[in-house]
């Protein structure tokens, strides 16, 4: 029964720490404390932010369609072009087959202007 009236270190029966690598993941990891007074079972995993990557979640990508960049993030947080799409960001149109490459220009891609 809980008794409030008890200080924490008398409400304490055991406490622990990790001291570890868990790499992001879905997969849950047990762990086991075996103290003085409890053993202790737990779940815990590690999962990056939404739009973060990479074994310490330190990648960012977050999809996008715009001026910027045209593109999709993999699986690791590497930016994926659409199609039609070239360049670092996915910001340069590819243009349509034929088009001169010194004097033509897209904008869109398949276009030749």
């Amino acid at each position: 029964m809980y008794n409030e009236s008890y200080s924490i270190s008398e409400r304490l029966i055991d406490e622990t720490s990790f001291s570890g690598v868990i790499l992001p993941s879905h997969d849950w990891n047990t762990l086991d404390h075996i103290g003085k007074s409890a053993r202790i079972t737990y779940r815990v995993r590690v999962q990056c932010a939404d739009n973060y990557y990479n074994t310490t979640c330190t990648t960012f990508c977050r999809p996008r369609n715009d001026q910027f960049g045209h593109y999709t993030c993999g699986k690791q947080g590497n930016k994926v072009c659409l199609p039609g799409w070239q360049g670092a960001n996915c910001e340069k149109a590819i243009c349509k087959p034929g088009c001169d490459q010194i004097h033509g220009k897209c904008d869109q891609p398949g276009e030749c202007e």
